[in-house]
């Protein structure tokens, strides 16, 4: 029964029926306002949407008449077209007023402007039209009279009266409107009012049925503490207040009765009390040891985490050096690792720290060799700041030495006027031994990989190609020279070859796949602990083959063997020399040994026998032959020597291509009657600068080889031209040519290419690769081109030396004499020296030079101090 009159269920009751009645009365209040305010704007927009469609309506009337009275009067056919787009306004306008909810005023007088629209459209109108184009001005004025235009100005006198009356009417609907808010504010305001007594009346009941019965209910507990006594009686009533009141009595009755056991239960509570106070005292020195070790462990734990993840000793230094600093709160700090000279500042500059290095390392090192950390306190200077009284700073000195006894960490942290205590010095000793021992392990990383660099670099570097075969699971390893070598794209962390692909696509190059894959196969055995040779040829597409020598050499480790490394060589030139030894000796053998059997054997029959004069002069003359073919030879041999040597040196002077060629014609000609040689010059400047010898010795052996090569006798053509700034050079015969796939060899030493006639004619094969080389060294080019049995024309060019400009002296400007053999150089300053007012003389030798400057007294000479001659200059 108390439970269903219970004071909360009441008060809740209330509050609930108060706020459904609110929330309902607001609502509808709220609904009436917005529908009311709705109703007004709907009102007044389509008010003000017929009040601009009467005045377009009214405008675009006026603007027909203007436009009628315009065709009137100046008869433009273009005011009478914008009249008819002013009649389709007036529709449009019309249909859409139609479209708003009208009063029987204005459906009246939009009619009237749709009758007098379209009376006037179709009749009048066209009437009009009709006496204006027989310019019956007098119809027309009867026309106007007829009274047709009665309706457009009670129209038009209506557009003018809508605007204020729709005013009026929205001045009226605005009016009842501010009418109906403030009726609405007034009963919001009573419905407040209302609503105010209901918290009147419930803190009115909570007085009376809660707070006096608590009230009395205090008295009594207040007068049962002073007193002792029961002199309460419970309140007689069905809720919570009564129930409270109630028990409250039970429980002092029943107080009063266990009193005596209380008291002496209570001295024995004392006497535990004392024991508990002890455990406690005891558990919160555990609990504080405990969470300094949870403190302890978590600066480790932050200290390595920062460690773990960075092998940068810079950033090692920066990120453990602002940890200590945040944890222990220093004002001043250097963390600094001496080795590396990495060091992390806060509060002090570069130049202070230098000056602690200098000045006070030995003392911090002295001290440390005794004691792992020490204090130093000390007055503070600057770090006193604005402060009057004299403060402290505490100096936290401590540095660890690495297993080699060298100083690996120093440390500095200074806290103002705040100690640091023992546990603080003992963890920051140990914080900062884990950073040492983290740098240690960053400078053997780095050691570590500066050395795998350094190895990988001089791998990189030797010109022999090598691979390791690993016998276990891991990868083969190259260097980039193996992949030079090989034509091969080499390794990239995006690309790798596993053994298997390389092989296979090493075979491929190789002439003797089978042979190498035996001797690969045999190396890599774990068996196989020899060292093992081989050679391949390696083919290539864009390059000429090459010959390789490759060995291999296994690697042992605690006597296991772990793999096998092949070391790939490039032995292409050796195998040339070899094979030009070889060819140079039966060269030599063959080629000496022909002209000195005919001098022995001639010399002998010359000694030994008696023979007639002509016999004699005929076996000395060939004597003479072959001492001359074994003195070409010989000289062949020695400018070989000397041009492979790089001692070979060129008499470089001016001299005239053509000149050369007919020199050489002219001797050669006496010694080949069998053969006509003709020399056409079609050049218009043949002076080159060049070694005269050099280029008649080219002269000589390429005509003389067009002679040799022509056994049947022929023609041979030579050919001076022109080409750019070159003179161009071209030697050709009708021998027997030279056969299409051995023309790429033709330049190489001691090549000859083999058939039935070559072999007959015999030779060194060294006169082509001279001839190749004094043009190169003159800045020239050679090649050939050639047919087999029909014959050969051999080319070469030499580029012509420039001419000085020949310019005529001005008298009228100051002359200048430009003393430079580079026509380039030289050109670029007498043009500068011209358009700047000189008059310019050019020479490139120094003895024209000077008899040019005692004849002209020129105003300046410009001169190079050290011609191409060699000659030094001074002025």
């Amino acid at each position: 029964m108390a439970h269903k009159k219970g004071i909360r269920q009441q008060y809740i009751k209330v509050f609930i029926a108060s706020i459904v009645i609110a929330i309902i009365g607001m609502a509808s209040m709220y609904f009436y306002a917005s529908s009311s305010w709705d109703e007004l704007e709907n009102k007044q927009q389509a008010s003000i949407e017929k009040s601009v469609l009467i005045e377009n309506i009214s405008d675009s009337i006026q603007d027909l008449f203007f436009r009628v009275r315009g065709y009137y009067a100046f008869q433009i056919e273009e005011e009478l077209n914008f009249a008819y787009q002013s009649i389709e306004d007036i529709h449009s306008y019309s249909s859409e007023f139609k479209s708003f909810q009208l009063t029987a005023e204005e459906q009246r007088i939009i009619d009237e402007i749709d009758n007098f629209l379209m009376e006037y459209e179709n009749v009048t109108l066209p009437k009009a039209i009709q006496y204006v184009k027989k310019d019956d001005y007098a119809g027309l004025q009867d026309l106007a009279k007829s009274g047709t235009n009665l309706a457009v100005n009670r129209f038009i006198q209506y557009a003018n009266e809508y605007e204020d009356s729709l005013k009026n009417k929205m001045e009226i609907a605005y009016n009842n409107t501010m009418q109906k808010t403030k009726t609405f504010f007034l009963i919001i305001t009573l419905f407040g009012i209302i609503f105010l007594f209901i918290p009147i009346y419930m803190f009115w009941s909570v007085v009376n049925r809660v707070v006096k019965p608590v009230e009395d209910i205090t008295r009594a507990a207040d007068q049962y503490e002073t007193e002792g006594t029961v002199l309460f009686q419970p309140i007689q009533t069905e809720n919570e207040i009564g129930a409270l009141s109630q028990s409250i009595h039970k429980m002092m009755e029943h107080i009063q009765m266990n009193e005596q056991e209380l008291l002496s239960q209570n001295e024995e509570l004392i006497t535990q009390q004392d024991e508990l106070f002890n455990r406690q005292t005891k558990m919160e020195f555990a609990l504080s040891e405990a969470r300094f070790s949870r403190v302890r462990l978590e600066r480790y734990n932050g200290l390595s985490h920062i460690l773990s993840f960075s092998l940068d000793k810079q950033e090692v230094c920066d990120q453990t050096s602002c940890y200590l600093n945040q944890i222990y709160q220093s004002d001043l700090s250097f963390l600094w690792f001496p080795k590396s000279e990495i060091h992390t500042l806060k509060g002090i500059s570069e130049e202070f720290f230098n000056k602690i290095k200098q000045e006070r390392i030995e003392y911090i090192k002295i001290r440390l060799e005794t004691e792992p950390y020490f204090i130093i306190k000390r007055e503070a200077e600057y770090e006193k700041g604005i402060a009057d009284n004299i403060t402290y700073v505490y100096d936290f000195v401590t540095g660890i030495y690495n297993v080699a006894n060298e100083l690996s960490v120093v440390s500095i942290l200074s806290r103002i006027g705040k100690p640091f205590t023992e546990d603080d010095q003992q963890d920051l000793y140990g914080l900062l031994k884990r950073i040492a021992i983290a740098v240690d392990r960053i400078e053997q990383y780095e050691l570590i990989i500066h050395e795998r660099q350094l190895n990988q670099n001089i791998l990189d570097n030797i010109n022999e190609g090598i691979r390791f075969v690993s016998n276990t699971s891991e990868n083969d390893k190259y260097n980039k020279a193996l992949f030079n070598l090989l034509g091969m794209e080499p390794e990239t962390e995006h690309r790798a070859w596993p053994r298997e692909e390389w092989t296979e696509y090493f075979l491929k190059q190789i002439d003797d796949p089978v042979q190498y894959k035996a001797f690969f196969d045999d190396a890599i055995r774990s068996e196989s602990t020899e060292f093992i040779t081989n050679k391949y040829i390696l083919s290539l597409p864009s390059e000429k083959s090459r010959v390789m020598n490759v060995y291999s050499v296994p690697i042992i480790i605690q006597e296991e063997k772990v793999g096998t490394i092949f070391v790939h060589r490039d032995i292409t030139h050796e195998h040339e020399v070899n094979k030009m030894k070889t060819e140079l000796v039966s060269t030599v053998s063959h080629e000496l040994r022909t002209p000195l059997s005919s001098i022995l054997g001639f010399s002998e029959l010359l000694l030994n026998k008696d023979m007639d004069d002509q016999r004699k002069k005929r076996y000395l003359e060939t004597i003479h032959s072959e001492a001359n073919r074994l003195t070409t030879l010989i000289n062949d041999f020695l400018d070989l020597q000397r041009m492979e040597s790089g001692r070979q040196s060129y008499k470089i002077e001016d001299i005239s291509i053509t000149k050369v060629a007919e020199m050489a014609v002219d001797y050669l000609l006496i010694q080949s009657p069998d053969h006509t040689i003709k020399m056409q010059d079609l050049t218009y400047s043949s002076m080159v600068r060049a070694d005269y010898d050099r280029i008649l010795q080219v002269f000589m052996n390429l005509i003389g080889n067009a002679i040799k090569f022509s056994p049947d006798g022929g023609n041979v053509n030579i050919t001076l031209l022109n080409q750019q700034d070159t003179v161009v050079v071209s030697i050709a015969d009708e021998g027997i040519g030279i056969p299409s796939d051995t023309i790429k060899h033709l330049f190489e030493k001691f090549y000859r290419f083999d058939n039935s006639y070559s072999r007959k004619i015999g030779g060194t094969g060294l006169g082509l690769s001279i001839c190749k080389e004094i043009i190169q060294d003159h800045h020239g080019r050679i090649w050939v081109s050639s047919e087999e049995n029909v014959g050969t024309t051999i080319f070469f060019s030499l580029p012509l030396k420039q001419q000085l400009p020949n310019e005529k002296i001005d008298y009228d400007k100051p002359l200048v004499v430009i003393v430079e053999d580079d026509v380039n150089i030289s050109l670029l300053l007498g043009e500068e020296l011209a358009s700047n007012g000189f008059s310019i003389i050019h020479h490139s030798k120094v003895g024209e030079a000077f008899v040019c400057i005692e004849v002209m007294q020129p105003a300046a000479v410009v001169v190079d101090l050290k011609l191409e001659e060699g000659e030094m200059v001074g002025i």
